[in-house]
């Protein structure tokens, strides 16, 4: 199965909200951070994702 660009960023996405989500929960964020921080590591895992996924189309 071959890694595109949509795979990338979904899988990218779910990884940096599933980070970030957790790294909130144990700082103890308030709700405003939390969505700050969940919304920022979502975007730059689905901006790595789609970056993976174009390195690995590549080669």
């Amino acid at each position: 199965m071959r890694m595109g660009k949509d795979i990338g960023l979904a899988l990218g996405m779910l990884a940096g909200t599933t980070m970030a989500s957790g790294i909130a929960f144990l700082l103890g964020l308030e709700p405003f951070s939390l969505i700050c921080s969940v919304s920022i590591g979502g975007a730059a895992g689905a901006t790595a994702g789609i970056a993976a996924a174009v390195l690995m189309k590549s080669e």
